[in-house]
């Protein structure tokens, strides 16, 4: 495999478990006896979900699928959707900062959360099983 495909297949993998972490979080979240503390501890791993690790390695990703949609390579569509979910993820991580301090309930935050966790586990899903195969086959090192 690639070396930058082997990097960024790693970079998901640490970020599930990160995003497993926060899964539990949200568990707190639910329960009618979650603290502020609580809440202060989800958006702090929020936070590592949207620095500059996650930015660098989207970059990556980019300079990839651009280099796949210049060869003859069949394109999937979820290829095609893989710019248009990084600009989304960017507007989304926005969205949960404003979350910290907005009113809203810890069960309210918790669902909005778990809707994002979703979306996300997909994007990777279809990275990792369609992707980074298509890269691996189409791509020279």
């Amino acid at each position: 495999m690639n070396r930058l495909l082997r990097d960024l297949h790693e970079y998901h993998h640490d970020v599930g478990i990160h995003i497993n972490r926060i899964k539990g979080l949200l568990g707190a979240l639910k329960d009618a006896s979650c603290t502020d503390a609580d809440c202060k501890q989800l958006f702090r791993q929020l936070d590592a979900l949207h620095g500059v690790p996650e930015m660098l390695h989207h970059e990556n990703e980019e300079l990839i699928r651009r280099a796949l949609l210049r060869t003859d390579a069949p394109i999937h569509p979820r290829v095609k959707d893989i710019e248009r979910d990084h600009l989304a993820f960017e507007r989304i991580a926005t969205q949960l900062r404003a979350l910290e301090g907005s009113g809203h309930s810890p069960r309210e935050i918790a669902a909005i959360v778990e809707d994002f966790l979703g979306k996300y586990f997909d994007h990777m899903d279809g990275e990792e099983n369609i992707f980074f195969p298509m890269a691996e086959e189409w791509l020279s090192d």
